[in-house]
């Protein structure tokens, strides 16, 4: 459900790290492995997480999170454009360590203002957060994500799609 490639993060320890990432939450917590992959050098480079600033908010990362990985866009979806803009702010600020393999939060980077998100997430408010609590709002944007149904049915249409049908018929909707 959550792609990475060579072309794009072109670093071996990174594509390792995130290939044994998938490989940990193969059968184990969807929640816990978003959150995780969220900040894994190798999606933050693949998605432009790493470039991700509150001066130059980048969408690619909060828009694949809510169409790809966990929301989908079948009739169950309402999130919006202004949804996608909201979540990329959220996440912006987090970087790449390159010298350690490994992640961090560059606060100054971050959009410490509120993010209104539409109906669809009940008109949730982020409530922006300065210094290191601005990590805690991308664990908040994921879990205001996660309490919407339409991710579990996302996640097992996929399942089927992959395993039993090429194709979901009404009866099995």
């Amino acid at each position: 459900l959550v792609p990475t490639s060579w072309e794009s993060v072109q670093e071996a320890r990174f594509v390792y790290k995130t290939q044994m990432l998938y490989r940990k939450y193969a059968l184990g917590n969807y929640k816990d492995f978003i959150k995780e992959v969220t900040t894994d050098p190798g999606m933050l480079l693949y998605l432009n997480g790493n470039y991700n600033d509150k001066n130059n908010p980048d969408e690619n990362y909060a828009r694949e999170l809510q169409e790809l990985f966990c929301v989908g866009k079948g009739a169950g979806s309402g999130y919006t454009q202004d949804d996608v803009i909201a979540a990329a702010k959220v996440l912006t600020g987090w970087r790449v360590d390159w010298a350690n393999n490994t992640f961090y939060f560059e606060s100054g980077a971050h959009d410490t203002k509120d993010k209104v998100l539409s109906g669809y997430y009940n008109n949730k408010v982020i409530t922006g957060k300065a210094g290191d609590l601005g990590k805690g709002e991308t664990t908040e944007l994921i879990d205001m994500i996660f309490d919407q149904n339409e991710v579990a049915k996302h996640v097992v249409r996929k399942l089927y799609l992959f395993f039993v049908q090429s194709e979901i018929s009404d009866t099995v909707e």
